[in-house]
């Protein structure tokens, strides 16, 4: 009988051992489920963004926006914050619900960092965060959405052009040249020389990687020619629809041309 009542009194102390073991490790049943288990926090995610940069030619009515969605808990609220240039953060503006579009007004981002619009230039960048407030407390997304400041260019289009003065010495040039955006800010002509290749070559072939690139009506040429000549182009006056400008390259071919707008605009205050 001895026996079995020893028996009895280790199985008992056994389980609870067992039972002590559990309890100190973590705790069982609901509480441990929901608190060690399920996730914490959300994550916000911007998306579809809407221009990408605040144009500095019309801070007045330049805005961007994106689509803010979230991950894991339920917010029940979010802030959007920015930078400029890697400096502190400062919130713009916040928003109640989710999914939604939110939108960001230049002047609201110089405001809320307190910067003075002036002195803003070009390249220039702001950065967004996204500070999320939900049951588990407020987390800051890794997430982030940047924008610089940049001008609005359109360029593209086709011009007349009358060309005169060029290197071959030949007569005034009269026709049609297009030009072609590759790129935000960026274009090429499908005619470098406006007639005059044509003219004292017999035609042309391609022009390699020559690029004219725009940033806030200050114009600027990059790249070479299939040749490996550099090219510049230089602006010299903007009337209206007629724009004179004088292009050189290294390999010493030069020429003026006026590009003349038949859509009925004018062209922008164009200048190097």
């Amino acid at each position: 009988m001895k026996k079995y009542i020893f028996y009895y009194l280790l199985v008992f102390m056994g389980i609870m051992l067992i039972q002590t073991g559990c309890s100190d490790d973590a705790p069982v049943g609901d509480y441990f489920a929901v608190e060690q288990y399920n996730a914490r926090g959300t994550v916000i995610t911007p998306s579809n963004v809407v221009n990408g940069f605040f144009d500095l030619g019309d801070l007045d009515n330049s805005s961007i926006a994106f689509d803010l969605a979230q991950t894991g808990e339920a917010a029940s609220s979010v802030s959007v914050l920015a930078n400029y240039n890697g400096g502190g953060f400062s919130e713009v503006t916040s928003v109640s619900s989710l999914p939604t579009t939110v939108t960001v007004n230049a002047n609201d981002v110089i405001s809320a960092l307190g910067l003075d619009a002036n002195s803003i230039a070009v390249g220039d960048v702001i950065v967004m965060v996204f500070d999320a407030t939900s049951g588990g407390g407020t987390y800051r997304s890794s997430n982030t959405l940047s924008a610089p400041f940049s001008c609005l260019s359109a360029l593209a289009g086709t011009y007349n052009y009358a060309s005169t003065n060029y290197w071959c010495a030949g007569p005034d040039l009269t026709g049609e040249v297009t030009i072609i955006e590759t790129g935000a800010g960026t274009y090429s002509f499908d005619d470098w020389s406006f007639g005059s290749y044509g003219n004292c070559y017999g035609g042309f072939g391609t022009w390699g990687s020559l690029s004219m690139n725009d940033v806030c009506n200050k114009i600027s040429l990059s790249g070479e020619d299939n040749y490996g000549d550099t090219w510049e182009l230089t602006i010299n006056s903007v009337s209206g629809a007629d724009l004179d400008l004088t292009w050189t390259n290294t390999y010493g071919e030069y020429g003026t041309t006026v590009l003349t707008r038949t859509d009925g605009t004018n062209w922008p205050p164009l200048s190097n």
